[in-house]
């Protein structure tokens, strides 16, 4: 059974920042340069990247390719993307699938992973790409990236908050100083300038209140744009959550935890072509923490408004284990729960696997996956049961395939 953890803190200790803090009282103080170096250092541990020569043959599966099921057949992958569909008698492995079902690799577009276990963690479970949706220190976030055999990051900048606000005090916990804040309009292509400068795949704003204004939330956006970034944005509540519709922003992380978005404002966020991603794990788990304040119905009716609308909508989980937030939401498990909950709000199995597959990767810009197809990345997961039939058959995974090498530890349990 999922089970979410929920601790309380009083006190305003607060970690290097990788977690999304809805999150008050977050309580932990980390070494990031150790850190970092033993993220770098167990690259050398890791299992050899496979032969570009090397064939593997996926035998007697069902596929659901991103979109659809297909009937039984094979998937061949070689060195780390997939060669083929369909028979092959000459692949250097056969594997037989049983009559199972394969799947793209499930995509976690809100989560924060801040070392090895917690990658193993994702992997473990079928999450083969997840966005990490804060950096606070680049060459922390960058010592996740490209561990063979692991799940791929996809890494956002630092998040641009106000002085004042509870993102702003992360911020100042972080650096000792408000020097990284974003105090008003004039200073945020600057801010935008400086926060892209190591490379960030997108970049990373808080909608909160009190918080940034209208003005300069719009004029992050544009700047980021003008960087070629996507832009994701951090909305919990109503009024943040109509101000990153107004800015223009990408994705819209969260839904509102007090009113529920109106189908008018759901339909505009489709004609602007914005999608979202709405973690309905943590607002459950947050909304079971403080039911006086924060209303899960509220973030669920936003979903199936969404939903009606056709705004595009993807998993995100916003996976942390740092002690003393509001919620701690375990790393891979909780992808799992994330689709029931999407189910629950409305989507079907196919369209809950969609958000976690297809829609995700596209909406990410990344085209090398989210799909079953010949050239893309073999990005594996192999189920004995059919989500399509139950979504809890997500939960049946018999192996795990990240770029072409498959999952060397135990499988998840659940």
């Amino acid at each position: 059974m999922f089970i979410l953890s929920l601790l309380h803190t009083s006190s305003l200790l607060f970690s290097f920042g990788l977690a999304c803090p809805f999150h008050e009282g977050a309580g932990i103080l980390v070494d990031s340069a150790s850190l970092t170096s033993r993220n770098n250092a167990f690259r050398s541990t890791q299992r050899s990247v496979p032969t570009a020569e090397s064939e593997t043959a996926i035998e007697n599966v069902r596929i659901f390719d991103g979109y659809r099921l297909l009937p039984e057949t094979t998937v061949v992958i070689k060195g780390d993307t997939i060669r083929s569909i369909g028979p092959c008698s000459k692949a250097d492995t056969h594997i037989d699938g049983n009559g199972g079902v394969l799947l793209p690799g499930f995509i976690d577009a809100h989560a924060h992973p801040s070392n090895i276990a917690d990658l193993q963690d994702l992997s473990r479970y079928g999450v083969t790409t997840a966005m990490l949706m804060a950096c606070f220190q680049p060459e922390l976030c960058q010592s996740l990236k490209n561990h063979a055999g692991l799940v791929d990051i996809v890494a956002g900048s630092l998040i641009a908050a106000a002085p004042g606000s509870m993102h702003g005090s992360i911020v100042v916990a972080v650096d000792g100083n408000e020097d990284r804040l974003v105090h008003n309009a004039s200073m945020a292509p600057q801010w935008v300038d400086d926060a892209v400068s190591w490379g960030p795949d997108f970049v990373k704003l808080i909608a909160e209140s009190p918080g940034l204004d209208q003005e300069t939330l719009n004029a992050l956006t544009k700047r980021s744009h003008e960087h070629g970034k996507r832009v994701a944005c951090h909305a919990s509540a109503l009024e943040a959550y109509s101000q990153a519709v107004t800015a223009g922003v990408d994705n819209i992380q969260h839904a509102p935890l007090d009113t529920p978005i109106s189908l008018i404002v759901a339909e505009g966020i489709a004609s602007r072509g914005q999608v979202a991603t709405p973690t309905l794990t943590i607002l459950r788990a947050i909304s079971d923490s403080s039911p006086q304040t924060r209303n899960y119905t509220a973030a669920e009716e936003t979903v199936r408004r969404l939903k009606e609308a056709g705004v595009p909508i993807m998993t995100g989980t916003d996976a942390n284990l740092i002690p003393g937030l509001v919620a701690i939401v375990p790393f891979g498990i909780s992808l799992h729960e994330e689709l029931r909950l999407l189910v629950n709000a409305g989507l079907s199995p196919a369209e809950a696997l969609r958000a976690a597959t297809s829609i995700a990767a596209k909406q990410w810009g990344l085209s090398d996956r989210g799909v079953i197809a010949p050239g893309k990345r073999a990005d594996l997961v192999l189920l004995s049961e059919n989500p399509l039939d139950d979504i809890e058959a997500t939960k049946t995974i018999q192996k795990i395939w990240l770029a072409g090498v498959e999952f060397p530890g135990a499988i998840g349990t659940f």
